[in-house]
């Protein structure tokens, strides 16, 4: 029989290891239940033919499509102009690439609610990534109804039976927060993110407790609600400064508003960190990049989406298996904008 890796199937690869079709197919899936015997003939087929099972050919084998669907919010920001979302779905990507499944993305909104429930229910994808609870909230229902595997990248504490990973947000707020207040800073302003999110409001609850551990406190004009954008760290900047209450020091609850908050104060001519220190929150690669250097909150935003595939995955090749809830913990990187030497 002549065989081409181009064309050569998992039949003529049964037939050439002298097993059955089912056991290519466990070889493939790395399933336990083959002998060693047989794997290692299989194995030595594979690696001499350079066999690459089509993706038609691993759905008969294992009644699996090999494709998830990664549902994520669709936000003022742009999401993918925004540097954490190319960060994060670069993690999801590459995951997936080394572990040979295919992903579909899409961007949730209440505008195109009906369409995504639709899609919960599609029983094409073998599972989910749901990026914050802004997702979890529309498609709830659907996905409890299909029984489908999950894995949220965020924090739900209704959602326990889902497995998930985040950062310990309080705990980055609360460094952030020590470190400016270690530094003497007593006028210390907060850019949030939406505080429907769990994250924003863990990440508020961490500074203001450094702030209440030191005897400080966060008057209400110096608190805002932002959307993580830097449109919205520019404009609050610019609100406080025309009505003369920029306060000494700031944390920014993400990057990207840290640097919309940069600019604005570099144009109402204010000295960074001279006149306002400034610390975000992610420790995306450009801010290492902005005048001054930033001060932030390091996350590892790349490993959050790598982790979030692995533990979709781990669901799907394991069926039954006890949800995961992964953590990481946050890290402070001081640079320049904070004003420490």
């Amino acid at each position: 029989m002549e065989n081409n890796e181009k064309n050569m199937t998992i039949d003529q690869v049964a037939e050439l290891a002298y097993v059955s079709r089912s056991v290519v197919s466990r070889v493939l899936n790395d399933h336990p239940n083959v002998s060693e015997e047989a794997r290692q003939r299989v194995l030595e087929v594979i690696e001499e033919y350079d066999y690459r099972p089509s993706s038609v050919a691993r759905s008969l084998a294992t009644d699996r499509s090999f494709e998830i669907s990664v549902l994520t919010p669709r936000r003022g920001d742009g999401s993918l102009a925004n540097g954490y979302w190319p960060l994060l779905y670069s993690g999801i990507f590459e995951q997936c690439l080394e572990r040979g499944y295919f992903v579909s993305l899409s961007m949730v909104s209440e505008e195109v609610e009906e369409e995504i429930q639709n899609q919960a229910r599609d029983s094409r994808f073998d599972g989910y990534i749901l990026i914050t609870t802004e997702v979890t909230d529309l498609v709830a229902s659907s996905l409890e109804a299909s029984d489908a595997p999950a894995t949220l990248i965020g924090r739900a504490p209704d959602w326990e039976s889902v497995s998930s990973v985040d950062i310990n947000n309080e705990k980055g707020g609360y460094e952030a927060g020590r470190h400016l207040c270690a530094l003497g800073y007593e006028e210390i302003g907060l850019i949030l993110g939406s505080l429907a999110l769990e994250e924003s409001a863990d990440r508020r609850a961490g500074i203001e407790r450094a702030l209440s551990d030191a005897g400080r406190s966060v008057p209400s004009q110096y608190v805002a609600e932002g959307d993580y954008s830097q449109e919205s760290g520019y404009s609050i900047i610019r609100d406080w400064a025309e009505q003369e209450t920029v306060p000494r020091a700031l944390f920014c609850a993400s990057d990207t508003m840290a640097m919309g908050a940069l600019l604005a104060l570099h144009e109402v001519g204010y000295r960074v960190p001279g006149d306002v220190a400034v610390v975000g929150f992610d420790n995306l690669p450009s801010s290492q990049y902005t005048i001054p250097p930033l001060t932030t909150v390091r996350q590892p935003v790349y490993e959050k989406g790598k982790t979030a595939v692995k533990l979709l995955l781990d669901q799907i090749e394991n069926p039954g298996a006890d949800p995961v809830h992964e953590e990481f913990e946050p890290e402070l990187v001081v640079r320049e904008s904070c004003g420490a030497n």
